[in-house]
């Protein structure tokens, strides 16, 4: 990752606010929550919040490779006129105008106008056809009102964000490489295989420290770069076929297929220089480990089923 920071960039959140059902018995359980939660009680095993995951994940699944749009890609592809993938959404519960609580998705990216016929992530009109489109959807969804807004602010290099990516990819490393057998040969593709297993399960819980950490740092410098790549490498992954890449991978290299989240970039580098620095293992550890989050954030269909390829 190249310390110099580049010319700031903008970036935009566009955030998806679900409202309140109109429907009597949904009615009720939100009441409910809504009561709860101003009077301090757990609210973690109410109903409702069962409830609205089950629509959240509604928006966001997709099942199967990136063939098989999403809800929110065909929503703002719609709008925006242009194929959109979603790489990762943040899940959260926020407080709106009547200081309620409501579940929300927020949808991060560099604010690229992505052809001259449609507009930019940043435009109020964007925002305003998005809300457009939320009416009709709203009346189908059974609520009151779907409301869309957008924040946008430019990344400018500050102090400690580089010491931050390197500590966290430090920390991603240290996490694989300590359960590797001391003492014994390395064999590289039982450290990526377990950066994937440990992948896997911090996309799983997105609140995780390192979760957190990751989501916060991805879109800035220095590791903007670094994350485009990775997010390349998880876009391929996401393409394939788990069918087709079964019937063409025999039992006994199945564990290879490791090998492909590291990238053609590290897969060259790799065939160069066989010799294996701690240095070296240590990136190739924490690299797969980050390609493998944005394949299980991205396809957790595919992401599923070339995992049980490499660990039956």
């Amino acid at each position: 990752m190249s310390g110099a920071a580049l010319r700031p960039y903008p970036l935009t959140a566009l955030t998806v606010v679900l409202g309140p059902p109109v429907h009597i018995d949904r009615r009720r359980l939100f009441d409910d929550f809504q009561r709860a939660a101003v009077a301090g009680e757990p609210v973690a095993d109410h109903a409702w919040p069962a409830a609205e995951h089950d629509a959240v994940a509604a928006l966001i699944e997709r099942d199967g490779t990136l063939k098989a749009k999403t809800l929110i890609e065909t929503w703002l592809g719609g709008v925006l006129r242009v194929n959109v993938i979603v790489a990762d959404v943040d899940l959260q519960w926020v407080s709106y105008d009547d200081q309620r609580l409501y579940a929300s998705l927020t949808v991060v990216s560099e604010d690229v106008r992505p052809r001259a016929a449609a507009v930019a992530l940043h435009e109020p009109t964007l925002v305003d056809a998005l809300n457009a489109v939320a009416e009709s959807l709203a009346t189908i969804d059974g609520r009151e009102w779907i409301r869309w807004s957008s924040r946008t602010w430019h990344d400018e290099a500050a102090d400690g964000q580089a010491e931050r990516a390197a500590a966290l990819v430090q920390q991603i490393a240290a996490t694989v490489l300590t359960e590797a057998p001391t003492g014994e040969e390395i064999v590289l593709a039982d450290d990526l295989v377990r950066a994937i297993i440990h992948a896997r399960e911090a996309a799983g819980a997105p609140n995780s420290r390192v979760a957190r950490e990751l989501r916060s740092l991805r879109l800035l410098d220095p590791l903007r770069t670094e994350w485009n790549q990775l997010s390349m490498d998880a876009f391929y992954l996401a393409s394939l076929d788990p069918t087709a890449v079964t019937a063409r991978v025999d039992a006994n290299d199945a564990r290879g297929l490791a090998y492909l989240y590291l990238g053609q970039t590290r897969i060259d580098r790799l065939k160069a220089d066989p010799a294996i620095s701690p240095r070296f293992r240590a990136e190739l550890a924490a690299r797969t480990w980050m390609t493998a989050y944005a394949l299980e954030r991205l396809a957790p269909t595919v992401s599923r089923a070339l995992h049980a390829l490499m660990v039956p």
